[in-house]
């Protein structure tokens, strides 16, 4: 390996600037509302200012800048405005577009004048740029936008480094291996990405940060700032060295500015409202002591088996308690908002003596057990025969229900473990009914 200067650059993308704040399920307060609406231009803001402190010779950015191909000028002019804080500083910057912002929209309005230490790759294969430091090529960027959004070509395989380049780097927006829940735009192998020859691989629409090979290194940098309850924990950008040997090492650079946080809190050892609220307050604090200083959002579920299922069941019962929770928290900074409070608790029951019990209840645990338990049998027509009747009962919520989209986030009527959930929940809910007849009876 032949040796060349050691350099450091931030690979970041996916800012989905103009975004709007989904998946809430209770109206949020003025405050908390004004944060989640302005977190992608902040977080994009934080990814300017890790680049100008960590002293970065260059940034690359890996498609999806903006949400929608017709961009609000608000939403341009932060783009703008970080760009050339990173030119000011002496930074250049090299951009592809992706599917949200294909170069067939008014991505960048004529209007607005970027900096000349910005570069847009356009459309066509084989286009590169060097990086340059006093005159000398300390690393070569190759990239290509999208001409429109859906974009079913393989991009990756089009892509070659130069013979001779110092370092080359590959700057692409791409689903790599058909990774499931994203739309296949620009799709390729790992293969692909091993023989173009780069010595780095900056990779963007995958909005979970993470490493998709060693060798040669190839990462997704992720989204800056989670947009909606499915994209949880940290979210950053990369901050990537090359040492003379042209070695890589990657350090990942949080950058969010709210997290989205849920909680299990299991009933089992609570035996009153006191005990609920108390323990409530005692997680919600752990979690915002271990937060980084970020705003967080949370989805606190009740969990397990207890005394007190009966009463978390009560009409308005968890309303009020995220009511009490949230004047508890209100005003701090970062805030703290309990968004929702899910019931997901159990009656005090010994299921598998009841299930024994030769009745109509125990008739319908014996069949929750044996689809539960057929969903994951070695035979295959038993398998398939009950995996087809669970998965035709949750199709209608992929298929007819937008709503239900929403919330699954990616998830499809083939997600082993959502089905599972799934069939948790219809069993919690058929005893719970069942059991009260058998009290009305």
């Amino acid at each position: 390996m032949s040796s060349s200067e050691p350099f450091r650059f931030l690979h970041t993308g996916d800012l989905h600037l103009d975004s709007p704040v989904e998946g809430l399920s209770a109206e949020a307060p003025p405050d908390v509302l004004v944060t989640l609406r302005g977190a992608t231009t902040e977080a994009w803001k934080r990814v300017v200012g890790e680049a100008i402190k960590q002293d970065v010779d260059f940034v690359v950015i890996a498609g999806d800048i903006f949400e929608v191909a017709s961009p609000t000028l608000l939403g341009q002019t932060r783009f703008r405005d970080g760009l050339a804080d990173l030119a000011d500083a002496g930074i250049p910057s090299f951009v592809v577009h992706g599917n949200h912002d294909p170069l067939d929209g008014r991505s960048w309005a004529p209007s607005l004048q970027f900096p000349t230490a910005v570069h847009r790759f356009g459309t066509e294969p084989g286009e590169s740029m060097p990086v340059l430091r006093d005159g000398r090529e300390i690393a070569r960027v190759h990239g290509r936008s999208y001409p429109r959004a859906a974009v079913r070509d393989n991009y990756a395989a089009e892509m070659r480094a130069d013979q001779g380049s110092p370092f080359s780097i590959g700057l692409l927006h791409t689903n790599v291996g058909d990774r499931p829940g994203h739309h296949n735009y620009a799709p390729c192998s790992v293969d692909d990405l091993r023989a173009a020859g780069m010595d780095y691989w900056a990779l963007g629409h995958i909005h979970q940060p993470g490493q998709v090979l060693a060798d040669p290194p190839a990462y997704y940098c992720g989204i800056p700032q989670g947009r909606d309850p499915g994209e949880l924990g940290a979210r950053g950008c990369w901050l990537v060295e090359v040492d003379a040997g042209r070695r890589v090492t990657s350090r990942f650079l949080a950058t969010d500015v709210v997290r989205w946080h849920p909680i299990d809190l299991p009933i089992s050892e609570l035996a009153d409202d006191e005990a609920l609220v108390r323990s409530s307050r005692t997680r919600i604090g752990e979690a915002a002591e271990a937060a980084d200083g970020r705003s967080l959002v949370i989805r606190l579920r009740l969990t397990g088996r207890g005394p007190l299922h009966g009463t978390v069941a009560r009409p308005g019962y968890l309303d009020h308690l995220r009511v009490i929770l949230d004047e508890e928290l209100a005003g701090g900074s970062p805030f703290t908002w309990v968004e929702s409070i899910r019931d997901a608790t159990r009656p005090e029951i010994d299921l598998d003596a009841r299930r024994e019990i030769p009745d109509f209840v125990g008739d319908f645990l014996r069949t929750v057990a044996t689809a539960r338990r057929s969903s994951h049998s070695t035979d295959p027509e038993e398998h398939g025969r009950w995996q087809d009747l669970l998965r035709s009962s949750v199709a209608p919520l992929f298929e007819e229900s937008p709503r239900g989209r929403r919330y699954l986030h990616g998830a499809g009527p083939d997600d082993a473990a959502l089905i599972g959930e799934i069939l948790d929940e219809a069993e919690a809910l058929g005893i719970d009914r069942l059991l009260a007849v058998e009290e009305d009876a």
